[in-house]
């Protein structure tokens, strides 16, 4: 029996973001939600329980810090992996180990624009640490 493919929850306000991130995605076996708004992402998460959330740091209703605020408050999704992708960071700056600190939680980030193997490369180790346990 197969396993089942991985579900990411894809939040960004471009929807051609959203597409790239749909073609990576489905290459790399990974099935997408999305979600343009913060407000949709929070009420997918807890209906859909994703096995990840990639998600933009600026949205057009709640940012992203305040979805990831609510998404630990909540019993149902306090569990789930959050990568943030952000232009805040700047390609320049981004050596690949970045962080955002919310809340005394840290979360991986990449900058837009993104690099298609390091972000499947993250997603793939944060679903199993979330599986299996670990820290790296």
């Amino acid at each position: 029996m197969a396993a089942a493919k991985k579900r990411i929850l894809v939040v960004d306000d471009d929807m051609g973001m959203i597409r790239l991130l749909e073609k990576w995605l489905l290459v790399a076996g990974r099935d997408i939600l999305w979600a343009t708004k913060g407000k949709d992402a929070l009420r997918k998460a807890v209906e859909e329980k994703p096995d990840l959330i990639l998600m933009d740091l600026m949205l057009p209703d709640i940012g992203g810090q305040e979805v990831a605020r609510g998404l630990k408050a909540d019993r149902a999704t306090r569990d789930i992996p959050i990568i943030f992708m952000t232009v805040v960071i700047g390609v320049e700056n981004d050596k690949g180990n970045e962080e955002l600190e919310i809340d005394g939680v840290k979360y991986r980030a990449f900058a837009k624009p993104l690099h298609n193997r390091k972000l499947l490369s993250e997603i793939r180790k944060a679903i199993n640490r979330r599986e299996h346990g670990g820290t790296s």
